[in-house]
Parts: C-alpha cells; structure tokens; sequence
C-alpha cells in the first residue's frame, strides 16, 4: 500500500462530501481526486482519470445503484466501488453488492466506519458493516455479498 490510493466521492449532498473528504484526507496515502454531485459529473471524473475506488451514493440521482456500480464495474475494471447507504437493510443495497461493489457502508455511520471500509477495500475484500445497535433487520450473509463472480472473496 505504498503508491497513492486514488479515490473519487460521488453524492448529490455537498456538506457531506465535504465531511467525508476531511476524514480521507487524514489517511495516509489516500488522495481524492474529485467530487461528482450528479450521474454527468461522475462519468465525466471517471473518464478523465479513474480512480482506485469511487465512494458512491447509492442515491445520486439519475441513475440506479446496481446499474451504475455495473458500469463502473464492466467499464473500469481497477476501479472498485464502496456504496454509501441511509438504511443497510436496503434492497438495493443487496442488489449493488450483486452488481459488484466491493462494499457497502450506512451513511450514519461514515465518520466511525470509512477507515475500516477503505482498508478492506484495499486488501481485496468486501466490506459489510457490522450490524448496528438496536436493528433488528438481519445482517447481509456472505453468499448475498460475494455475488456472482466473485467466489472466494473476503467477507468483512
């Protein structure tokens, strides 16, 4: 993990981006390269020069989660993708882990989470956070989230 962790932040809220971006900037050897508020900007930023990982709002507008993590997938193959989340019980949730994210993490829980998620990420593995405190919704299993394709992958 020597060379520069490449990252670009995709989510229609600028003071979150913003809040995420502070806490990036504290890890070492990670460095983001944009921000992307909307689908047209995210292209545009992944054309120009794609990333090691796009942290992605899986409620940006214009376009779904599974079928944009399956662009970016199919498209940038050295790119991975960590999907931001308001409720990790989501549906759509299981369905862009099966579209190929390397993870998923709940929005709420960004601040406490996101080195961990990176770190996984980095090391090749999925990352599915723990089950919070007080939710009853079950915990993703490891077949949901290692997807088709993706035998064999590490479960964290």
């Amino acid at each position: 993990m020597d060379r520069p962790y490449y990252i670009l932040l995709a989510d229609d809220h600028a003071g979150f981006r913003r809040e995420v971006r502070k806490i990036l900037e504290q890890i070492p050897g990670v460095k983001v390269t944009g921000e992307a508020g909307n689908r047209g900007e995210l292209f545009e930023l992944l054309r120009q020069s794609p990333p090691k990982l796009v942290i992605l709002d899986i409620s940006l507008p214009d376009l779904r989660a599974r079928e944009r993590t399956q662009f970016i997938t199919s498209h940038y193959p050295e790119t991975k993708v960590l999907l931001m989340v308001l409720d990790q019980a989501s549906e759509y949730l299981l369905h862009g882990l099966a579209a190929g994210a390397a993870g998923v993490l709940p929005k709420q829980y960004a601040g406490g989470q996101i080195v961990g998620a990176i770190t996984a990420v980095r090391e090749g593995k999925i990352y599915v956070p723990p089950q919070a405190p007080g939710n009853n919704s079950p915990r993703l299993a490891a077949p949901t989230a290692t997807g088709p394709g993706r035998k064999g992958g590490n479960i964290c």
